[in-house]
């Protein structure tokens, strides 16, 4: 290419390459019969190595590094794939006759493995001066149309347009464009295509943009559940993140708050709470949150929050332990039993012996689920839960998360060194789901 923007390679087996352009010999510092039959390895790595897209890092010949973007296309051919290499920043245009004819060579080699179309143009996209030939494929109409001004336009998705205008304006405004939008062929169905295209000025001054596209309907409909899990899992790692930061805030000022010491701790308790449910969500595979992993992770989050509390034994009940909790239900009762543990680790009797442990059990009836947590310790005189009487700040937030008639509490003084609260969770929303694994 003239302005030396991009570069493709060829790439076999054994990330052997095959064929390089000579714009990407350009970029590499290499000929290309140099680059030809080495290992991808040789010359560079590639950043993240496993996705399609992101960087090469070049190792020069003087052992100079430098970095550019790269994108694999798809390709049609078993053990064959086309990395197209990126340098971001304009370099100087080559004097001579237009280095793109020299390309034809390359993209006729490459056009039965790969789907991509390079084109050179005005900025406007108005003006052709080269498409190479896999633009047939892709539209499904003869070369030699593919210079016609309207003929890129034409096929896109009526609500895709604004998309093209927006790429077309920027690229008229002298910037680096990407986009992706549907065509709908004449000779077949709706397809996605990627393009991206640097402008640049040939050496008569003339305004040229340097593009290509590429078919990823394949990658759209094989990546796109894929890449919306992979937003979710990235969203709910972020706010556990900034959720546990703003614990950690918390807790660090508790210590010197005095009266209200107390009040700090039970607030970074609770957003312990829902950070540990966005940790769950963060999961490869966006598997249902059962009760065992809320229950294991709230033990734990308590367990670090009161360090000199009774010990807390979680006894399995292994056929309710793969319960699956509906996503609207785990924030809610998260905090619920949160609090539940909060207050037995507060309220009950330190020791070590078997008497003085908090124990949490899980059973399951006709009705639903029910969560028990018994702890040494005594209600306070005038305490009343069902009337709601003598309740501190975390009770009375436990009360207004409950949603009757799909979950009750109650709180009660069960021998005089006991107190047990349990939690009842009715079906729907909650019940059992025999075929989920559970990770501890």
């Amino acid at each position: 290419m003239q302005d030396r923007h991009y570069g493709c390679l060829l790439i076999g087996p054994g990330n052997r390459i095959l064929d390089a352009s000579g714009s990407a010999a350009h970029l590499l510092k290499r000929t290309g019969t140099i680059l030809v039959g080495q290992r991808l390895e040789a010359i560079g790595r590639r950043e993240p190595a496993a996705t399609a897209h992101g960087t090469f890092v070049v190792s020069g010949p003087e052992g100079d590094l430098r970095t550019l973007t790269c994108q694999q296309l798809p390709t049609e051919e078993p053990g064959l794939q086309v990395l197209v290499l990126r340098a971001d920043a304009p370099l100087a245009p080559e004097p001579g006759p237009a280095a793109w004819a020299g390309a034809e060579a390359f993209f006729h080699s490459i056009d039965r493995s790969t789907r991509a179309v390079l084109w050179v143009s005005d900025p406007a996209l108005e003006k052709f001066l080269y498409v190479s030939p896999a633009f047939r494929h892709l539209w499904g109409l003869p070369l030699n149309t593919g210079q016609a001004p309207g003929i890129w336009r034409d096929p896109v998705e009526e609500e895709d347009l604004p998309r093209v205008q927006a790429f077309i304006e920027a690229l008229k405004a002298g910037q680096i464009a990407e986009m992706e939008v549907r065509i709908r062929p004449q000779d077949g169905p709706v397809r996605w295509l990627w393009a991206h295209a640097c402008p640049w000025t040939d050496s008569q001054r003339q305004a040229r943009v340097t593009g290509l596209v590429a078919d990823i309907t394949t990658r759209r409909q094989e990546n796109g559940e894929a890449r919306w899990e992979a937003l979710l899992r990235e969203g709910h790692h972020r706010i556990k993140n900034s959720l546990q930061g703003l614990a950690a805030l918390l807790h660090r000022h508790a210590g010197s708050a005095g009266e209200q010491a107390a009040v700090l701790t039970e607030a970074v308790g609770q957003v312990r709470a829902i950070a540990a449910v966005h940790d769950l969500y963060s999961r490869q595979g966006q598997p249902p949150v059962t009760l065992a992993e809320l229950l294991d992770t709230l033990v734990k989050s308590v367990d670090g929050l009161y360090p000199e509390h009774s010990p807390i034994e979680r006894i399995p009940a292994s056929g309710i332990d793969n319960t699956a909790i509906p996503s609207s239900e785990v924030v809610p009762l998260a905090i619920i039993v949160n609090e539940l543990l909060t207050n037995a680790a507060k309220h009950g009797s330190p020791g070590t012996s078997p008497q003085d442990m908090i124990r949490v059990h899980t059973r399951a009836d006709e009705n639903g689920t029910s969560l028990r947590i018994d702890n040494p310790g005594s209600l306070p005189a005038g305490f009343d839960f069902d009337d709601r009487q003598g309740l501190g700040n975390g009770l009375q937030l436990m009360a207004a998360l409950l949603n009757p008639p799909h979950t009750d509490l109650s709180l009660r003084q069960v021998t005089p060194q006991t107190v047990s609260a349990t939690l009842h969770l009715a079906r729907p929303p909650i019940r059992p789901q025999h075929n989920l694994r559970h990770v501890p």
